[in-house]
């Protein structure tokens, strides 16, 4: 197992957040592929597989704090418009921002479970149409620790099944 230490050299101090930025940027990515719905996600190779099941899996990093990367199928056949499907998400999961691509939208803002918001935990996350089916790729993360997360935000955004 990987782990993150505070680190003094010529130039100082070295924060969390610099040596968690660091360890992401230089980690090689793995491939988790579903083999039933066709979708592939990269992570880094120090988060380790949690669940998979047929259309989702968890990975999962603990440190200091707790990182998962979650990738789920809708289950539920859906053909609305894209600019529906978005409200209708940015609503349940109370989006702060949204952006509209063209087969696709991203969602971020504070994590909620069961209706109470996690203090200090946000989310990432995209949503791609499969034919009928929505493909979600998530990342759940400290607050404290997003700008050292710009790889895997990347890694979500240019995401596509």
């Amino acid at each position: 197992m990987i782990g993150i230490n505070l680190s003094r050299d010529k130039t100082g101090f070295h924060t969390y957040q610099d040596v968690l930025a660091e360890l992401i940027d230089d980690a090689p990515m793995k491939t988790y592929c579903d083999s039933f719905y066709g979708y592939c996600i990269r992570y880094p190779e120090f988060f380790s597989p949690e669940i998979t099941d047929e259309g989702f899996v968890r990975l999962g990093y603990w440190n200091h704090e707790r990182f998962v990367i979650e990738c789920a199928v809708l289950k539920a056949p859906d053909t609305s418009p894209i600019k529906v499907k978005m409200k209708e998400m940015a609503t349940k999961l109370h989006a702060e921002d949204q952006q509209l691509l063209r087969d696709s939208f991203i969602l971020s803002g504070p994590l909620y479970e069961n209706g109470n918001k996690i203090e200090g935990y946000r989310y990432h996350t995209k949503f791609v149409r499969n034919q009928k089916l929505w493909v979600s790729y998530t990342l759940y993360y400290p607050e404290s620790c997003k700008s050292a997360l710009t790889r895997l935000f990347g890694q979500i955004d240019r995401w596509e099944i």
